[in-house]
């Protein structure tokens, strides 16, 4: 549901801005939302190379989603986002988080996702306010970031503070009483423009379509805000220091119970109790330094100190009885999480003249402390006939309340460097060496990278890579459900290794980036848990998956007035060796996926926005028991953009999402013998419309 008056007030200013304007307003022809028009391609990323490198320098895939996309989606989830990279597939979103993998492997919450290239904690919905883009670097990266999924990172980048003067404010009114409103001001503190500051708040409202079995509907309220800081110590030094705090509290939708199919109570049923919520309350403090030290060498440090606290009540619907007696058994806990996530880094660059080829080198250290605290206790399970609201909870006193603590250090060095052999070739060859103590557990691993480059035109560059990943596994250890034979035995690191082959092009004078790419991904020392004769288990690491794939990808103009992102992937993954799965293909990973974002400027000031989203069928579990249908889904926009005055922009959008109202099942699911089919599936949401006004000046 939403507010019909204030969507239709709203939509209503939208559709009749550009009439009232048409005749005495002069607009620039690709004036568009950002106000900075490069048809949504980046010449550069920071992610790839951990050095500022071109698309074309870069031996690897790097997709980047820049903030004039997000902002003409207007994006507020990280997955609304990644929706525009088809490496990336969505998994479930339950206990308010969400899920994701790239190229087939998921991407960890506390090893898969960057800020500003450190380590991010991200077990929550995050603040996509902030960020002026997001980088999708793909295939492994443990040579510059240590602990990670063979699949690759996702890196978000903050916004930086501007030296002029820059204000902005909108507002979103949506369907499901969605409101949203950003204010983003920044500018210089001081007449010489040294010290530079921006600040950005965003507060959103929204309910869900879903409704629990009371009537009442899934809500959330999340306000976000954001301190960056530039200061100029000098011309070769410049301190940024930020500090940003996301609360995000709301009700708890873990997702629908789907069996052969069919979707159990219909779309629209939430199957947790009523008074399941979940308040995540997040903090994020540091700084960086960039020093120039001299014409060749350069510095690059920086710190981050991120505070997490989570109160998580749930019912943890259990569907084991409804098909004898139709009843849903709600149990679940009052749990106290609490995170504390710290990064620290040092990177020195520069440039050498050796046996006459130019090398670029980075040598660098980084530490991750990782601390855990948590607290839960459990409640009574009751069974409760669908329709009728789920009683109060009540402690189980017979159950022991949990608590638990963890604390691990990893520290990493790596050296890397990239050498000019000709105007044509280039190499680049690096190695890292990590270690992670924690709870008494030392574990070691060593990261190689290697890469060829070939540009046989300045427009173009091939490139063949070698990269590695690691993922610490710790100690077997004995839970409530499985005893293990080899309880205490200490886990090999879990490994990725990736060949890939691929090509990049700018084309149609620079306006348009292509790139393409195949590759052959390797993950072994998968553990895999191996049930005994006795009734007892053994954890070995026999196992063993394998992802091949192609994927192509364009950004940019095609004409002086359409411009596109695309990207389309074609993977074959697979466990090859498994206990259990052994041929299966793994869960939420389609073997084709695209997705296409278009934008076609009209000279009045008008833009049109086409969107086209394709998933392919995937499995929804790792049994392969489940499995979900393909589906295309069409996005619309249309927005109009105005001067008010020489410093005044006005732009009035409206956005449609799922235009034909396609039924599909997004992503998560969960099986288990105890009941048919899977719950926890994420059920895409129909058709839905945005109206947005904002002003930027």
């Amino acid at each position: 549901m939403f507010s019909k008056s204030q969507l239709a007030l709203l939509i209503g200013a939208v559709l009749t801005v550009p009439a009232a304007y048409a005749e005495t307003t002069q607009v620039d022809e690709h004036m568009v939302v950002t106000g900075r028009d490069h048809g949504y391609k980046a010449d550069n990323n920071t992610t790839a190379m951990r050095i500022e490198a071109t698309q074309l320098e870069t031996p690897g895939q790097v997709a980047i989603i820049d903030e004039q996309i997000i902002n003409e989606q207007r994006a507020s989830t990280l997955g609304e986002v990644l929706k525009n990279d088809a490496s990336v597939s969505a998994g479930g979103d339950s206990r308010n988080r969400e899920r994701f993998s790239l190229r087939g492997f998921e991407v960890g919450s506390s090893s898969g996702f960057l800020r500003d290239g450190k380590q991010h904690w991200s077990h929550y919905r995050q603040p996509v306010e902030l960020l002026e883009r997001v980088e999708v670097l793909k295939g492994p990266a443990g040579l510059l970031y240590g602990k990670s999924a063979p699949g690759g990172l996702i890196n978000m980048v903050s916004k930086k503070p501007t030296h002029e003067t820059q204000v902005s404010l909108s507002q979103d009114i949506g369907s499901n009483n969605d409101s949203r409103t950003v204010l983003d001001v920044s500018g210089a503190l001081n007449e010489d423009e040294t010290l530079r500051a921006r600040t950005v708040l965003s507060k959103q409202t929204k309910e869900s379509w879903r409704s629990y079995s009371d009537g009442s509907t899934h809500s959330t309220e999340r306000v976000v805000g954001g301190v960056f800081v530039d200061y100029d110590v000098n011309n070769d030094i410049t301190v940024s220091v930020h500090a940003d705090k996301t609360k995000d509290h709301g009700n708890v939708d873990s997702g629908a119970y789907v069996v052969d199919g069919k979707v159990i109570g219909g779309d629209e049923r939430i199957w947790d109790a009523q008074w399941s919520k979940i308040e995540n309350d997040v903090e994020n403090y540091g700084f960086d330094v960039n020093a120039q030290l001299s014409t060749n060498w350069a510095l690059k440090t920086g710190y981050n100190y991120q505070d997490f606290k989570r109160n998580d009540v749930e019912s943890f619907p259990d569907f084991s009885k409804y098909a004898t007696d139709g009843t849903i058994g709600h149990g679940g806990s009052d749990r106290k999480d609490h995170w504390v996530f710290q990064t620290a880094y040092v990177d020195f660059t520069g440039e050498a003249n050796v046996l006459g080829m130019d090398h670029q080198l980075l040598l660098g250290a980084n530490w991750l402390g990782y601390d855990y605290k948590r607290n839960q206790a459990s409640f009574t399970k009751v069974y409760v006939e669908p329709g009728n609201p789920v009683p109060s909870p009540e402690i189980n006193t017979s159950k022991k309340v949990k608590k638990s603590h963890s604390h691990t250090d990893s520290y990493g060095i790596y050296v890397q460097d990239m050498v000019t052999i000709t105007d044509q070739w280039k190499a680049l060859a690096g190695v890292r060496f990590d270690e992670q103590r924690g709870n008494g557990i030392k574990e070691t691993a060593v990261s190689p990278k290697a890469a060829i480059i070939y540009q046989p035109v300045e427009n173009g560059s091939i490139y063949v890579n070698y990269s590695e990943s690691f993922e610490p596994k710790g100690q077997v250890s004995n839970s409530s459900s499985r005893q293990y034979v080899n309880d205490g035995e200490q886990l090999k690191p879990v490994k990725g290794k990736q060949y890939e082959l691929g090509t990049k092009w700018e084309l149609l004078d620079n306006s348009l980036f292509v790139s393409g790419a195949v590759f052959d991904i390797t993950e072994v020392n998968s553990p895999l848990d191996v049930e005994l004769s006795s009734g007892k288990w053994k954890k070995t690491q026999d196992g063993e998956r394998v992802h091949r794939g192609a994927e192509l990808a364009a950004q940019g103009y095609v004409t002086e007035d359409f411009s596109v992102s695309a990207s389309a992937m074609y993977l074959d993954a697979e466990y090859t060796k498994h206990e259990t799965y052994q041929g299966n293909r793994p869960v939420d990973v389609p073997e084709f996926s695209a997705s296409v974002w278009s934008r076609y400027s009209f000279v009045t000031g008008t833009d049109m926005n086409l969107g086209v989203i394709y998933v392919g069928e995937r499995f929804g579990d790792a049994a392969n028991t489940f499995q979900k249908d393909s589906y295309t889904r069409v996005d619309l926009g249309v927005a109009h953009t105005y001067k008010y005055d020489e410093k005044l922009d006005i732009v009035a959008r409206l956005n449609v999402e799922n235009l034909f109202d396609t039924d599909y099942l997004a992503g998560g699911g969960s099986t288990s013998s105890k009941y048919p089919g899977a719950t926890n599936v994420v059920i895409g949401e129909g058709r839905n419309f945005m109206a947005s006004i904002q002003f930027r000046y």
